[in-house]
This record gives structure tokens, sequence and C-alpha cells, in this order.
């Protein structure tokens, strides 16, 4: 991970390419061990997304380096959430800590709402977990709204191959595209 000083730090749109997650993307993902216990949750959204039922994106720089990234799920078992007509659902929505506070998160959730809009859909909905302000706040500002709370409670596999599960209670927000044209 390269570390970078404040004045080294500037966004500027023409620097950073946002574009669909390649197989050979997948081991950046982790974030050089970050992410690596979600290794195989990532093959399978893959797999999804190869089948046009989940979006990958991430956000690279033009020295080459992944510095975000963010799923879109189109259908799921959770209608108000993403229903495969009007309701998409984002998760996995990431930027690098030493990339954030610069717009580029506001700059990839614009470019993800623009393109659902040409796909049709009018809602966009996520998930942020109740301790994490500063997304809430980010989600807010480009208005977001809590319409209530979700349990947070799901599992997976981990790279080892052991089931782990997560208990992290969140607040379901949703926007309407439509009130931002």
């Amino acid at each position: 991970m390269t570390q970078r000083t404040p004045s080294e730090l500037k966004f500027d749109p023409e620097d950073l390419i946002i574009r669909p997650v390649n197989r050979s993307d997948l081991p950046a993902l982790e974030w050089h061990g970050v992410y690596l216990k979600y290794r195989r949750m990532f093959a399978s959204i893959y797999r999804d997304s190869r089948q046009g039922r989940v979006l990958m994106w991430i956000v690279e720089h033009k020295n080459g380096e992944l510095i975000g990234q963010a799923f879109v799920l189109l259908n799921s078992s959770e209608p108000d959430s993403a229903n495969g007509q009007t309701h998409a659902y984002v998760f996995a929505f990431r930027i690098k800590p030493e990339w954030r506070s610069l717009g580029i998160g506001s700059y990839l959730m614009q470019f993800i709402e623009a393109d659902l809009r040409t796909r049709g859909f009018t809602f966009v909905t996520l998930n942020v977990a109740r301790d994490n302000v500063g997304a809430l706040r980010l989600y807010q500002r480009l208005g977001y709204r809590v319409t209530g709370p979700r349990p947070g409670v799901w599992s997976f596999v981990d790279h080892r191959g052991r089931t782990v599960h997560v208990n992290e209670p969140a607040w379901h927000m949703q926007k309407d595209l439509r009130e931002s044209d």
C-alpha cells in the first residue's frame, strides 16, 4: 500500500477510471490482505456478474492502483432492496482510507446512479452499519434517506473454508433517482 502526503492526494476525475471488474482484478479486491477473508465471496459475486445478476465496479487511478470498489445487486430475495426492475442494491462500497474525503466516493456513487438510470432503475438502496457515521453522512448528503433498520445478520465462507457469522446492525437507505434527474 502506497503512503501519500496530503499534498499528493488530489482528486481529478481525469486521473480515475471506473470500470467493470475483470477476473484478473479479483486478487486486488482483497486490498493487500485486508479483505482476504472475502476471497470466495468475491469469486462467487464475479460469477454472478458474468450472468448479469450483479454489477462489479472498481475505481482505478491512472497509475494502475485500485482505490475503490462497489458492487450492485440487480435482483434479490428482498424486493424492496433489489427487484430486477426498479430497485437495485449497492454493497461493498469502499474507498481506500488514504483516498477518502476527496470526493471519490461521491463521484463513484454518481457514476453508479447514472448507470442504473440508463438501465431503467428508479431506486437505489443500500445498508450502512449503524456505527458508520461517516458513511451515513455521505449517503445522506447524496440524497439517500433512512427507510428503516436492518438486523445486519449474514454469513459467508472465508478463504479457509470456514463459515463466518456477521452481526452488523444497519440502516436501510434509499434514493429515488427520479428526484435527481
